[in-house]
């Protein structure tokens, strides 16, 4: 489904793979997510919806979907506080989304926040795919006025997934992918060929990945300098090494089991393990995944 609007950033602190969304028909979509129901899940309307959450803006929370850019400012479990992964290319990563959107020139604050921006906002355009759980509309995002009838598509095209903010992150190289059960066919090998294309490119941050090559997990303080990671997997360790205080590494496999369960290895129509494609090494210290990413699908957030 596809929305016209406007993007915005005062007061929020937008990452590489989220923005704040204010649309034209407001009424319009409050009608099809009210408070006590939510937006249908992808193409359906089935009932007992996710609700999305409104700012008192008026703006929705766009979580871009397909791509997933390292943190800046997660909130672990377990009490370890904010976190971020290695720089540059989280900020990097939501400097590119901003400037695809239209924004010349953006001020934060020290905690991330947006102080300022020129212009105000701009004009764009989401196409809805399903509501998550934390009421964030998870959506691709289009800069200028769109028109054309592959958006109107129940699926996005090839041509539609090229672009968006969520395509042009991908292809620069500045994001990870993330895939998800429920994707059409054609959104899953597009997303898996074009991260196989950026990887072999050698563009962004793939150079430097050591999701497979595998990395130390000695301290959470080197973890977070060093550990350039994919982010789906980062988010997992950290909140579990918080969840269980100075858990062993041994203990790892088991609690990622409990806490994430089967994964889909959707080319082979695979289910398994998440713990099972982790490659845990307790006497060294070290994790590493033995797939790739872009080979793995997740049941839907």
């Amino acid at each position: 489904m596809r929305l016209s609007g406007r993007f915005t950033l005062l007061d929020s602190a937008p990452d590489g793979d989220s923005i704040h969304f204010i649309p034209d028909q407001p009424q319009w979509l409050q009608a099809q997510a009210p408070a006590a129901g939510g937006f249908p899940p992808r193409h359906s309307a089935l009932p007992g919806a996710r609700a999305l959450r409104w700012s008192p803006r008026g703006a929705i929370t766009v979580r871009l979907e397909g791509i997933d850019a390292l943190e800046t400012h997660y909130l672990a479990k377990g009490g370890l506080g904010v976190l971020s992964q290695p720089p540059p290319w989280a900020e990097q990563a939501a400097g590119a989304l901003l400037r695809f959107l239209g924004f010349e020139r953006v001020v934060r604050g020290p905690d991330e926040r947006i102080l300022g921006t020129e212009p105000a906002a701009t004009r764009g355009a989401i196409q809805l795919e399903r509501v998550d759980r934390y009421g964030r509309a998870v959506a691709y995002a289009f800069r200028g006025n769109i028109h054309g009838s592959d958006l109107a598509a129940p699926s996005p095209t090839s041509t539609v997934l090229a672009s968006s903010a969520n395509g042009y992150l991908l292809q620069q190289g500045l994001v990870y992918p993330v895939l998800y059960q429920d994707m059409a066919l054609n959104t899953l090998r597009w997303l898996y060929q074009q991260t196989q294309q950026v990887r072999a490119a050698g563009r962004g941050l793939w150079p430097m990945d050591l999701t497979q090559v595998g990395f130390a997990w000695h301290s959470l303080q080197e973890f977070q300098q060093r550990a350039l990671i994919w982010p789906k997997l980062y988010r997992r360790l950290v909140d579990q090494i918080g969840s269980v205080a100075h858990a062993p590494l041994a203990s790892l496999a088991q609690a990622l089991d409990q806490r994430v369960g089967s994964v889909l290895l959707w080319r082979q129509g695979v289910a398994v393990s998440f713990a099972d494609l982790l490659h845990i090494d307790p006497q060294n210290h070290r994790v590493r995944l033995l797939v790739l990413p872009e080979e793995i699908a997740f049941h839907s957030d």
